[in-house]
């Protein structure tokens, strides 16, 4: 099988994860994708989270619909820091003869260096990568892997989970920018 792992905070899932996650699966004719919410993200605090249990409801509830999208517990340990070369080794062990790949927006591409033992990752799985608004590209001509990385023909979604907690903060509207499935509980948990 043709896994795609859709990993991240989901502080809260919007409508920009669902669009990536189905643009993937279309693009690549993967067989499904796994949303891999993360207890302990090692390069964001996690001081304005939602406890992971609670993200991990969320996005099952906003995910149920959709017949090739599955929800997973794999990033949820919050003991120690979320490294990705750790989960995909724990996924491997569950899926020994499965291809996986790792679908991100292309503002990680920066941090990618940063990441634990990205070169590990490079080689051992396959990234996905969807263009994000606003993201400066002139200095990736410089970094060794870029030629590594699969770039997917995507129209950007201009959202990001921080601006939907800051707009709910100041009680604007964020209906456009969630699934509907979850609105209601994302204004009362994100209200304060």
């Amino acid at each position: 099988m043709k896994i795609g792992l859709l990993g991240g905070s989901f502080n809260p899932v919007h409508n920009g994860h669902i669009k990536l996650a189905q643009t993937a699966l279309n693009s690549y004719q993967l067989d499904k994708v796994l949303f891999l919410p993360s207890g302990k993200h090692p390069l964001k605090s996690n001081e304005q989270s939602l406890p992971v249990k609670q993200r991990y409801v969320l996005t099952k509830k906003a995910i149920a619909s959709y017949t090739h999208f599955e929800i997973s517990k794999f990033d949820m340990d919050t003991e120690r820091p979320s490294y990705t070369k750790f989960l995909i080794n724990r996924i491997k062990k569950t899926f020994p003869k499965d291809q996986f790949y790792f679908i991100a927006g292309s503002d990680i591409i920066s941090e990618l260096p940063k990441w634990h033992d990205s070169k590990w990752l490079i080689e051992n799985i396959k990234f996905i990568i969807a263009h994000r608004p606003n993201i400066d590209t002139s200095h990736w001509k410089t970094l060794e892997f870029v030629d590594k990385l699969e770039f997917m023909e995507m129209t950007p979604v201009d959202i990001s989970s921080t601006k939907i907690r800051e707009m709910i903060a100041s009680k604007q509207d964020v209906s456009s920018y969630v699934p509907s499935v979850i609105l209601e509980d994302i204004k009362k948990l994100y209200a304060n």
